[in-house]
């Protein structure tokens, strides 16, 4: 069985990291290799009992299956293309509101699932982590630049959380995420400034 979960991981990380490469190019085969790694995620994060990460990876397939759907709609004139944008300061402030409110509604969900009566940490993190990925795929579903600064502060957050349960390899994963995320958001901020 750990083979088997090595070889998934590796497969997850591996699709993760291509699919994300793509994204920084703004690319839409950002997508199918999504859905590939998220698909995995939530087998891994089930029963590494990382159960937060295993519902936002369940939202990354939905949003994946949403984001190749919104960055394929296309007219002729291109008036429905989803473009590069950037939030104004009211979108930037719903976003943290957001996060906010799903990290709350999140540990309540987890502390009642796992019968926790106390305030845990390491379920507010995985709490925090889940709804900043979940409004990071939202916002990269519609190409809003902030995505990116997002997904680098989550995947920081990630990397002692997947340590901990000794998923190496994604720990690898997420530094590397983190790279291509300022990677990404230099070249989205570039083409920003040029449209």
């Amino acid at each position: 069985m750990e083979t088997l979960n090595f070889i998934l991981e590796l497969i997850a990380v591996l699709t993760g990291i291509v699919g994300v490469w793509y994204a920084k190019k703004e690319n839409i085969l950002v997508y199918p290799y999504g859905v590939i790694s998220v698909v995995i995620w939530v087998y891994l994060c089930l029963i590494g009992e990382l159960y937060g990460q295993s519902i936002v990876n369940f939202f990354y397939f939905i949003m994946n299956v949403f984001g190749w759907y919104n960055w394929s709609r296309k007219k002729e004139d291109q008036s429905n293309a989803v473009v590069i944008t950037k939030n104004n300061a009211i979108q930037n402030l719903y976003t943290l509101i957001a996060i906010v409110v799903l990290t709350v509604l999140l540990y309540v969900v987890l502390a009642n699932f796992q019968k926790i009566s106390e305030f845990d940490f390491v379920i507010a993190l995985e709490s925090l982590i889940t709804a900043m990925n979940f409004v990071s795929m939202w916002l990269m579903a519609w190409k809003k630049l902030e995505n990116w600064l997002l997904w680098i502060i989550a995947d920081i957050m990630c990397i002692p959380l997947f340590f901990d349960k000794a998923y190496y390899i994604s720990v690898v994963q997420f530094a590397v995420f983190i790279v291509i995320a300022v990677l990404g958001y230099i070249e989205w901020k570039k083409q920003l400034v040029r449209s």
